[in-house]
Formats: structure tokens, sequence, C-alpha cells
């Protein structure tokens, strides 16, 4: 008897469809695993990016916070003989931007508005420059001038200032490093605003209409107002500004251009050392 064996198999076709198949499975698989990691890789960045503008926001408040800080303190006749809080000199300052280097001065209504003319109008600053006794030596030293800006995406922070002209955002004579990485990080935006500072005319109430060309009352609140235009403070007045600040920083993914990972912040910062001087 002549015994036949029976072998079975995929046919091609057979063969062709189940590959067919096991590649879709690997693919959505594959799909599914890149959508995962690219995910993580955005969530992970973007973690790393507020912990990079957490940082560099702290390290701002902690610095305004000691602004005008004087170990020098105790033997101060006045408060108006702090080095490190002479105004054009060494107290904290803002300034339109590092080109134009305008500093920001009080327009007479509560707000603050650019130096160099024009209709007053509420400037934002994207420079700030200060100063505080490091050592307690009573003493400017250059490493004791400090300063934040915005540099072409980058927050940089002066390390060095220059003693004989403190009081610029310019790089001539400064020390600026970075303290952001435009390779990872893009600040678009940092501003500094005192629109919130006060400022106190120590000479009233003292009997006298001083805003005569407002009205004819006497002694009332905005003749102690010294940032408002009218009075004007005079020559040998005491006044005492107490500075709030206000700071906001924005930044997004370098390698995001369309800025989907993205975050701002603001902070409001009031300088502990109030600026005491003589007009």
């Amino acid at each position: 008897m002549k015994i036949i064996s029976s072998q079975t198999g995929f046919t091609l076709t057979e063969l062709l469809v189940s590959l067919a198949l096991g590649m879709s499975v690997v693919g959505s698989v594959l799909v599914g695993y890149m959508a995962t990691y690219t995910s993580s890789m955005n969530t992970m960045a973007a973690s790393k990016m507020n912990q990079d503008l957490n940082a560099v926001m702290n390290i701002m408040i902690t610095e305004f916070r000691r602004a005008g800080y004087s170990g020098d303190a105790a033997t101060i006749t006045s408060p108006t003989a702090n080095v490190f809080n002479q105004v054009d000199n060494t107290t904290l300052e803002v300034y339109d931007t590092m080109a134009t280097n305008n500093q920001l001065v009080p327009a007479g209504d509560g707000t603050w508005t650019n130096n160099f003319g024009g209709t007053p109008t509420a400037v934002d600053g994207s420079c700030i420059v200060y100063a505080y006794d490091l050592n307690e030596d009573g003493v400017v030293d250059s490493n004791e001038l400090g300063g934040f800006r915005l540099n072409n995406g980058e927050v940089e922070m002066r390390t060095l200032g220059n003693v004989a002209n403190p009081d610029t955002c310019s790089s001539t004579g400064n020390t600026w490093n970075a303290l952001t990485d435009d390779d990872f990080l893009t600040v678009s935006a940092l501003v500094f605003n005192l629109d919130n500072s006060r400022c106190l005319n120590t000479r009233e109430p003292d009997g006298i209409n001083n805003d005569s060309g407002e009205d004819s009352d006497i002694d009332e609140a905005d003749e102690a107002d010294c940032y408002d235009t009218l009075p004007i403070a005079a020559s040998g007045d005491i006044t005492v500004e107490t500075r709030q600040l206000s700071i906001t920083l924005t930044g997004y993914l370098t390698s995001d251009p369309s800025q989907f990972v993205r975050n701002s912040m603001t902070q409001e910062v009031r300088v502990r050392n109030d600026l005491v001087r003589i007009r």
C-alpha cells in the first residue's frame, strides 16, 4: 500500500496578508510610542523651561529686596547719606531698554515716563540697575553694582559695574552675564514697572497751600505726593519713596518658534529700603 503524506501550511496569499497585518500592528504600536515619547519630551522641556524662568525670577526678587542696603547703617547720621541709595548713582532705577538707555522717571500722575521728553506716557522698562553693600564695609565696590536686562532673548545680570559711571544699562565698563540659555529658552519679555511706587514729602502738613495752581485747599493729601506735578518738591525738602516693583518674565522654548510651549509670570516686589533724599 502506498502511503501519501499530507502537508499543510500558508499559501503565499495568506503569508502576505499575515505580514501586512503584523506590520500594521507594529506600526500602530510605534505611532503610539512616538506620540507618548514626544508628549513626554515636551512635558519635560516645558517643566525645565518653567524651572529656569522661576529660578531667574527668584534671583531677581532676592536681589531687589536687598537694594539700598548698607552695612554702614549704624554710623550713618542720616538716611540721605546712604551711598547705596543715591539717585542717578546707586539707587534702584529702571530704564526703557539697554539700547536707548533712558531712565524712567515719575510722570507726575502716579505713573512713570522716560526722561527724554515728549508726551508723558507710562513706560515699562526692560533693564534695571541697583546696588547694595555685599561685604558690609560702607563702600561702593564694582561687584556691588547689580542689574538685570533683556538682551536678544536672554536675561543678563550685571556682576561688575563701573564705579565711575554706575547709572547705566550699557555694556561699556560693565560685565553682564547670561542667566538663561537662548539655545533652549528664548525670553520674549522682561518688564520692570514702578507705577505702584509712592512718594511722601515730609514737609506736610505745613499750613500752606502748596498746590495753589490746582485749588485753594490747604494740606490736602496730594500736596504730600512728591510724584505729583504740583506741588513740585522744593529745594531742601526731604522726601521718602517706597518702591513697589512689578516684574513680568515671559519665555518659550527656542525649538518651538510657534510658542506652543510658553509661560509668563508676574511678581510684585517691595524694595525694603526706602529711598530718603533731600531735594
